[in-house]
């Protein structure tokens, strides 16, 4: 755009003082002898003319006719005494001006110099030029901690702007949505957010904009935020974000069990000495002391604690979906129990889920941290029997109307379970 506008400027100081100089020969002829000046303006309006026969808007008897009439109102101006015709080598070869026209290199080199110094001083000093580094937006929305409701709304009006001319640049909606978190501004957070997503199907800010959506609503994840948490955890079980926000949902909502089923998933595969370990653990310890379970010893840096590294190998997976002719029964209130038992023997579950079916489909994760005895868990069998019950009453022992499946026989350290709910107990396909 500054090249443009020095491109047009230039142009026009290039004509204008060219129009100058011939003007200035124009006054100093007309102030050394009239007869010239008149002279001269006879010449130009004589070449003008040949100029408009040349390109056939005037034909001969036309041009003829302007010709006799421009002659005779020069005579009445100048008078006839003191006026002669020119010749035609006066109006082909007219005396030399006086008046020299220098080019006007040093101005363009000034507009050159000055336009561009002078548009920066100013955006600096009346623009915003944070926006134009997305870095800087992204390290103000990190440190929002120390900016002022003030800044935050400036940064706010100044991506607005911007994202009016660029409404196809994902990475300034993204930085909208954070500067509107930051500012309380939920709603228009999660609009933001969206509208990013709409281009690019980023897990990690789908989590995002769940934690938004969830703040939107008052701290509860009921409806869109927990679709999108089991939605991202569908396609990726061990997506950290994921599991982190879905233990951290499960805790809010008092369900302390799935809340530490999540983070010990997490804690799999965050390295002892991640910035996260330490606040994961704590985490965890919180939902071992209220479900009154035992506390586990801290990781030591750089080693992955022995109780991780065993679980994927005697942990049972996968996930629970409801057939659709029954989807009209079951109320989202109703309970829903996924657990494991002895293939034969006592019934009792050496591990257990339990939730509701709102969450389903469900992605379950049984192991000894889910065991209902301390002394009898499921790292302990060889195989069990998968059983899933979905009851309106809650009870533990099954009732009439109860719906479910089982599969068996199933190792421990068995992933990717597919256990359909149907109208009787039996096993899954």
């Amino acid at each position: 755009m500054m090249a443009v506008v020095l491109v047009v400027l230039s142009l026009a100081l290039w004509r204008g003082s060219q129009q100058g100089a011939r003007l200035a020969a124009h006054q100093a002829e007309a102030a050394n002898d009239p007869a010239k000046a008149n002279a001269a303006v006879y010449r130009d309006h004589m070449v003008e003319l040949d100029r408009e026969y040349v390109m056939g808007n005037l034909n001969y008897e036309e041009l003829k006719a302007a010709r006799d009439e421009l002659s005779q109102r020069l005579l009445d101006d100048v008078g006839t005494d003191d006026w002669v015709q020119p010749s035609v080598s006066e109006v082909a070869h007219p005396a030399a001006s006086p008046v020299v026209w220098h080019k006007p290199w040093w101005g363009i080199a000034l507009l050159v110099l000055v336009v561009p110094v002078s548009s920066l001083l100013m955006y600096s000093v009346l623009g915003e030029p944070a926006a134009l580094d997305p870095l800087a937006l992204k390290q103000g929305v990190d440190a929002s901690a120390e900016m002022t409701p003030e800044k935050l709304s400036e940064m706010a009006t100044a991506l607005t702007r911007r994202l009016q001319d660029e409404p196809n640049s994902m990475e300034g909606w993204v930085m909208l949505g954070r500067v509107q978190r930051a500012r309380g501004l939920f709603e228009e957070s999660a609009e933001a957010l969206g509208k990013a997503l709409a281009m690019s199907r980023d897990d990690n800010l789908s989590i995002e904009r769940a934690e938004v959506l969830a703040q939107k609503n008052g701290g509860s994840f009921a409806g869109e935020p927990w679709a999108i948490i089991q939605r991202v955890l569908t396609a990726d079980p061990h997506h950290l974000n994921a599991l982190f926000l879905a233990g951290s949902a499960s805790y809010a909502e008092m369900n302390f069990r799935s809340a530490l089923r999540f983070w010990e998933r997490a804690r799999e595969v965050v390295p002892a000495d991640s910035p996260d370990a330490p606040e994961l653990d704590r985490a965890i310890a919180e939902a071992r002391d209220k479900m009154g379970l035992p506390a586990i010893p801290p990781r030591a840096a750089g080693t992955q604690p022995t109780q991780a590294a065993g679980t994927a190998t005697t942990s049972i997976s996968g996930r629970v979906t409801l057939v659709n002719e029954l989807k009209g029964l079951v109320a989202p209130t109703d309970t829903v129990f996924v657990y494991a038992t002895a293939v034969t023997g006592s019934r009792m579950p050496v591990a257990i889920v339990r939730t509701t079916a709102d969450k389903l489909p469900l992605d379950f994760v049984l192991d000894d941290s889910t065991a209902m005895n301390p002394n009898v868990k499921l790292s302990s069998m060889e195989e069990v029997t998968v059983r899933v019950r979905i009851s309106k009453t809650g009870q533990a022992v099954p009732q009439a109307g109860d719906f479910g499946v089982s599969l068996s026989p199933v190792k421990p350290g068995s992933k990717g379970l597919n256990l359909m709910v149907r109208d009787t107990l039996q096993a899954s396909p």
